[in-house]
């Protein structure tokens, strides 16, 4: 995993850019700044892989920065984000790994990790003694993404093998029956079929794992097949350990379920349509929102009511027809008359029930936009 450092002078974007990069399983940000003087202070103590620096900035602009900080560590990989595409040339003269036209995109951002994840592996293998072994990563939120040792996203040989490992990545460390599996992939076949398509499918998984450097042992028997994996090799096994272990969010545990709630997000799978996923899928999307629940009441405690509101939002941002944490929200704005934001969050819901569900949101989220409104009004 690569340490990041983020300089934005524009908070709302700086906000949006730790989402993103948030998201992306092979990074951690360590660091988020408005300030490019604070985060040149903060380097040396934070020591990050890289840095995501805004080129237009007031006092100390991107490339100065950057040159700044190649002077504290020349190893430094510096990716650049900007709205004007003539900074370029000047950008790579400082040796910028890539640059990113805003508004960024999870595409985009996807691309400039795979640099930075190959650029750190080489230098991994040029110095091993120094550098932490890097494991391969499955990422199962909002896409299905396995990365091999080098960084980059690997290609499976056919639909049914990813599926083949979608399964054995959900239920992991247990052994899975072959007749199980050729009743689940393959139902419509008939025995014989169905279970030779099984063994070659196991084949092509072991070659594909194999032929990536994924480390994670598919051993098999007579009875079926056994995934072994670490706890961390994938997203969702990282969220089902801190979800079973939580009852509730306190000082401790607080910054890994911020982390959880940002990177952990969309549907499970990026909603493939495996028949046999769907329980768990449902599963996992209440856990999400206890997540959700738990952080923004720990906040609440804590008396960082902006905290709360930005935890929701986060959620909201994957989970749009939540009624319970959209009213918890709209609650909040009321509570702190915060007129603006609490109508563009009505009315963006309104719009999501008609479009999505074609309904219109629950009489209490009605009642709760009027009552505000009236409010409003007499003052």
């Amino acid at each position: 995993m690569l340490n990041v450092m983020i300089v934005e002078d524009e908070k709302p974007i700086l906000d949006l850019m730790e989402r993103l990069v948030g998201q992306q399983p092979l990074l951690n940000v360590v660091g988020a700044f408005t300030s490019p003087i604070t985060a040149l202070e903060s380097h040396e103590e934070l020591k990050p892989d890289a840095v995501f620096l805004d080129i237009e900035m007031p006092k100390m602009g991107g490339i100065e920065l950057a040159d700044k900080l190649r002077m504290q560590n020349e190893e430094l990989q510096i990716v650049f984000t900007t709205a004007y595409p003539g900074y370029a040339v000047e950008a790579f003269r400082v040796s910028a790994v890539d640059y990113l036209l805003k508004p960024v995109t999870p595409e985009a951002l996807e691309r400039v990790v795979a640099r930075l994840s190959k650029i750190h592996a080489m230098r991994s293998a040029l110095n091993p003694v120094s550098a932490d072994k890097e494991e391969a990563t499955v990422r199962c939120f909002g896409t299905f993404q396995t990365r091999g040792q080098d960084g980059s996203p690997m290609n499976w040989p056919t639909r049914k093998t990813e599926e083949l490992f979608a399964y054995l990545l959900a239920y992991p460390n247990r052994l899975v029956g072959k007749w199980q599996l050729a009743d689940l992939l393959w139902p419509d076949l008939d025995e014989d079929r169905a279970l030779h398509n099984v063994h070659n499918t196991v084949y092509r998984l072991k070659k594909a794992l194999k032929d990536a450097g994924v480390g994670v042992d598919l051993s098999n028997s007579n009875e079926g097949y056994h995934l072994r994996m670490s706890p961390g090799f994938s997203d969702l096994e990282r969220f089902r350990d801190f979800m079973n272990g939580t009852a509730e969010i306190d000082e401790r545990n607080a910054p890994e379920g911020d982390k959880l709630l940002r990177s952990h997000a969309g549907p499970l799978f990026g909603g493939k349509d495996y028949v046999w996923s769907a329980g768990l899928a449902a599963e996992i999307s209440a856990q999400q929102a206890g997540l959700a629940r738990m952080m923004t009441a720990y906040y609440r405690r804590s008396g960082d009511r902006a905290a709360a509101k930005e935890a929701l939002r986060v959620y909201l941002s994957y989970a749009p027809l939540d009624e319970e944490m959209t009213g918890e929200l709209l609650r909040l704005y009321a509570d702190d008359g915060e007129a603006g934001p609490l109508r563009a969050q009505y009315e963006q819901h309104v719009r999501r029930m008609e479009s999505e569900l074609g309904i219109a949101p629950s009489q209490e989220i009605r009642k709760l936009a009027a009552k505000f409104a009236t409010a409003s009004t007499e003052a």
